[in-house]
């Protein structure tokens, strides 16, 4: 990769890295606090079950209980699997419910429980008794010190938002590249863009935060697809992000025509050889991790396809000095790992909502003439 590429004005200072770090954190942690001050979901119902006898002690033997422990039959319900509730189909959602109790994940459920989580219970009761023993052991250990496994569904939603924040953030970063693409053909050509599947960002969106809450509560709020006057479209997608090509064969009429045709063989390099010509190619990055980044930008380029006379191009979130000229482990931006992309810009100095463009406008041109190049402007 030409460093040449990499260094018209692309590197952010220390100010502008912790700008786009706080930008994104202001979100996140928004989205983090909304989820904190939820209440606990209730436990999910339990549909019409069969009378649990919890004085049988067979039954509870299977269950691997004692007559002391279940003393009050109405609380015994609430703590403990019995082994009649296990087998019946009924007993689903309770056992997903108590499965929920232990803190494992699903993953670890499924090892250790594979009967209990099985869509329908094993014939084999003696199986399944083995497993509501395991299952009752574990949850009187998790209570052993007065826990209650109640606050583990706290954590399961945790980890669903943790997850979930990384997606908006995702979603919000791949908005910018959007506004970025739009701006740079619209000033190349006001009237290049003739059609759109999913809506494009209107002009008052431009911050992260004002592109989070443009998009909270409007299904329309992704932009899929553009079409070109010139019979070129733009698709954006979750792999690769962007993508800029022109049909072999019949014109696209629209550009949901265009993405439709797109999908159809985007994961066939011979089929989209035979269908579209690719101009362009990015990966669109909107890490916010230091520590990751360069993790990060070798994963995005460890791909074996090779596109036919195809420019790729990578837009990092984060690209300061340190990165470009490689800093104290020499792990420089033209490294192998990264041999694959013809260029390299700035998404924080593109996207451009604090100024970015005027603080860098060398290196906001080198997109637009990029951009004009890809589409034929």
């Amino acid at each position: 990769m030409p460093i040449a590429d990499v260094d018209v004005g692309a590197a952010q200072t220390r100010e502008e890295t912790a700008a786009f770090i706080e930008a994104f954190a202001q979100i996140t942690v928004a989205c983090v606090k909304t989820d904190l001050l939820a209440p606990i979901p209730p436990p999910r119902p339990t549909p019409a079950a069969p009378a649990l006898d919890w004085t049988n002690q067979t039954l509870l033997t299977e269950s691997g209980l004692t007559a002391v422990q279940v003393a009050a039959a109405a609380v015994a319900e609430s703590r403990y699997l019995h082994i009649d509730l296990a087998c019946a189909p009924a007993g689903r959602t309770a056992k997903g419910r108590f499965l929920d109790f232990t803190g494992l994940s699903p993953k670890q459920q499924k090892t250790l429980f594979p009967a209990l989580c099985a869509a329908k219970p094993p014939s084999d009761r003696a199986t399944v008794s083995r497993e509501v023993v395991r299952l009752n052991a574990w949850l009187d250990w998790i209570r052993a010190d007065g826990f209650d496994p109640v606050a583990f569904i706290r954590y399961r939603q945790n980890l669903e938002t943790h997850g979930r924040t990384q997606n908006v953030s995702g979603s919000i970063g791949a908005t910018g590249a959007v506004i970025a693409f739009v701006d740079a053909i619209r000033e190349l050509n006001a009237a290049a863009i003739i059609d759109n599947a999913g809506d494009i960002p209107p002009a008052g969106v431009k911050s992260p935060l004002e592109v989070f809450e443009w998009r909270e509560g409007n299904p329309n709020a992704t932009t899929k697809a553009l079409l070109l006057h010139n019979g070129r479209a733009l698709v954006f997608a979750s792999s690769k992000d962007a993508n800029i090509f022109q049909p072999l064969g019949e014109p696209f009429t629209s550009a949901k025509d265009a993405l439709k045709r797109f999908n159809k063989v985007k994961n066939d390099q011979a089929a989209r050889s035979q269908t579209l010509h690719e101009f362009a190619v990015g990966e669109i990055k909107t890490a916010t991790d230091l520590a990751n980044l360069h993790e990060r930008m070798g994963l995005a380029s460890r791909e074996t396809q090779t596109e036919l006379r195809t420019d790729r191009f990578l837009m990092m979130a984060i690209l300061n000095r340190e990165i470009l000229e490689g800093g104290v482990q020499r792990r420089r931006m033209n490294n192998r790992d990264l041999t694959r992309f013809s260029h390299t810009f700035n998404l924080h100095h593109c996207w451009g909502w604090d100024g970015g463009r005027e603080r860098h406008p060398e290196h906001w041109r080198h997109f637009v003439d990029s951009v004009k190049t890809w589409c034929g402007l």
